[in-house]
């Protein structure tokens, strides 16, 4: 086997099979025994070892879920009657541009905007605004030994489908491996959130932790608060909640939010240190994200999931004024763009030659430019910073 076609010089007569190996097939070889087995038979072979059918039907789904909460209804959304008389869009650092630019054509279309000039914007750390935490993180690219991926024409290799929940030992294969919640990808709806906070499935319970604090705390207050969150969220993990989810819904003009990857970041690197952050899920309820990168940031970051709430309910305000001929209604809107955001993550993590978003979770895979060690040792650890900036003053 090579790389390479016509490496070795074989006569005709003894090539039993040739072809190549192509992307998400193996072959295995077994020098002992002289078998030679394809891609399925492997497959095959691994699969009757256990009895995993039957492990599977322990998997949850978020349709399990709202199928066991007594037809609650499940979508809760807060629509405003103007939309830019909605005071969350400045809170959480809308602009009409970004609006207009580049969620419209994601809502409208399920494809992310296109532009023939690249991103002209400058650096975070040099910008005269108050650019987001996340445009002080660029994320890395393959080079040499990874190379990256076609998303398109080798699909068959990329999934966005994740675990999300408590894990058990993966040396030790049994039916509780399964008894987690199945996400075909990491983008969640309104009534997928209303379901989740409130199931008891099979035990399950959430814990939510709102990422704000008291606009009267100044700036002292970020830093206790993301103290209070971690400690929180680590209480809500040895107490055995099965979910954490970070929000700020509550946020308004007596209550500031905590930039969601802030949150995050301090809460992951906290549990992990705690030893309790495979014990939980951590989804994001946050009104901030809303363009590829940001997502991006927030799954590199260890999100297992997130929910951009506001980017809804905007859209469903402006569907009713009339904005998107032809009109959508709300399932076209959520479908849109969850379509567009799935694709952009693809091709995201493709560039970095992963394959799947189990990999990219927690991967972190960006270097921050113009963030201070502090903020780094504290919410973003082991991430490269090759120039110092913005601390958490």
């Amino acid at each position: 086997m090579a790389s390479e076609v016509g490496v070795l010089d074989f006569a005709k007569e003894n090539i039993k099979l040739k072809g190549r190996l192509r992307p998400g097939r193996m072959i295995l070889i077994d020098t002992q025994a002289h078998t030679f087995m394809r891609d399925d038979e492997v497959k095959v072979q691994i699969a009757l070892q256990r009895p995993l059918e039957k492990w599977l039907e322990e998997l949850i789904t978020l349709e399990k879920l709202k199928s066991s909460s007594d037809g609650r209804e499940h979508r809760k959304s807060c629509v405003v009657e103007d939309v830019m008389q909605d005071r969350r869009l400045p809170l959480f650092g809308y602009t009409l541009e970004s609006i207009t630019l580049l969620l419209l054509p994601m809502i409208q279309t399920g494809k992310e905007a296109l532009g023939s000039m690249g991103n002209d914007a400058p650096l975070a750390c040099l910008s005269q605004f108050q650019p987001l935490l996340y445009e002080y993180f660029k994320q890395r690219f393959a080079q040499v030994t990874n190379p990256p991926i076609d998303p398109f024409r080798e699909d068959i290799v990329i999934s966005l489908a994740c675990p999300v929940g408590p894990s058990f030992n993966i040396l030790e294969p049994s039916s509780k491996q399964c008894q987690r919640l199945w996400l075909e990808q990491p983008i969640l709806t309104l009534s997928d959130m209303v379901a989740l906070k409130k199931t008891n499935y099979k035990g399950w319970k959430t814990k939510i932790i709102d990422i704000i604090y008291s606009v009267e705390e100044g700036i002292k207050g970020l830093t206790s608060a993301i103290d209070r969150i971690c400690t929180d969220a680590c209480m809500a993990a040895k107490n055995g909640y099965s979910l954490i989810i970070l929000s700020d819904r509550k946020a308004d003009k007596y209550n500031i939010p905590v930039s969601a990857l802030l949150a995050l970041g301090a809460v992951h690197h906290y549990l992990i240190t705690k030893r309790q952050r495979m014990k939980v899920g951590l989804i994001v309820e946050t009104g901030e994200a809303r363009e590829v990168h940001h997502i991006c940031v927030l799954l590199g970051y260890g999100a297992d999931a997130v929910c951009p709430y506001l980017v809804y309910e905007t859209a469903f305000a402006m569907s009713l004024e009339g904005h998107f001929i032809p009109k959508l209604n709300e399932n076209d809107i959520e479908t849109n763009y969850i379509k567009a955001i799935s694709t952009g993550i693809s091709k995201v993590m493709t560039k970095m030659g992963i394959s799947t978003l189990q990999s990219y979770k927690g991967a972190q895979i960006f270097e921050a430019l113009g963030l201070g060690d502090e903020v780094i040792e504290k919410c973003f650890k082991n991430t490269p910073s090759r120039i110092g900036g913005a601390d958490f003053e």
